[in-house]
């Protein structure tokens, strides 16, 4: 779109990061993940949290950029630093797995905390987990009920089940 490019070129995140959106998904230009990247970059640069979360997710897949965990972990620390939830619970994975940052289940724990603050159902479901198994906190069934059922009440699925059938808990994390 002619007047979406003006304005990209003119710097204006909204459009940069929109810019960027079209180019990933094809919409009304060719599929680029590269150019992509190239606008949803520029308007991370200007601190838009959308953009940042965007491109750890790129870095992260190595979409248009080479895979590189260690520089998702970047752009989700820039975008949770804006109150991102599905930043702030990407980080938590990756203390979880161990990509991009040594595995630490007390920061994944404090990642999730902060997603689930904010009703993110996934960080919900996890801590629940954690708190079940003991992962970075201690083994507490009554936690890991609580975080179920917040979980729940957001729409989890996952976290119904176990709620109801607590002696077949899935052992991995979302």
């Amino acid at each position: 779109d002619y007047w979406l490019e003006k304005a990209a070129d003119q710097g204006n995140a909204d459009a940069e990061y929109s810019l960027g959106n079209a180019y990933h998904d094809g919409r009304g230009v060719p599929q680029n993940y590269a150019k992509a990247d190239y606008w949803i970059e520029k308007a991370a640069a200007q601190g838009y949290a959308d953009a940042e979360f965007n491109l750890g997710i790129a870095y992260y897949n190595g979409l248009g950029v080479p895979k590189n965990h260690a520089k998702a972990v970047y752009w989700y620390e820039k975008a949770a630093a804006q109150r991102y939830a599905k930043a702030e619970y990407n980080l938590g994975l990756a203390y979880y797995n161990g990509l991009g940052v040594p595995r630490d289940y007390a920061k994944m724990n404090y990642w999730f905390e902060k997603a689930a603050a904010q009703g993110y159902a996934d960080a919900e479901f996890n801590l629940g987990l954690a708190y079940y198994k003991g992962q970075g906190v201690p083994r507490d069934y009554a936690k890991a009920d609580y975080w179920w059922e917040k979980a729940a009440a957001h729409g989890d699925a996952k976290a119904e089940y176990n709620i109801l059938h607590l002696e077949k808990l899935p052992i991995s994390l979302n």
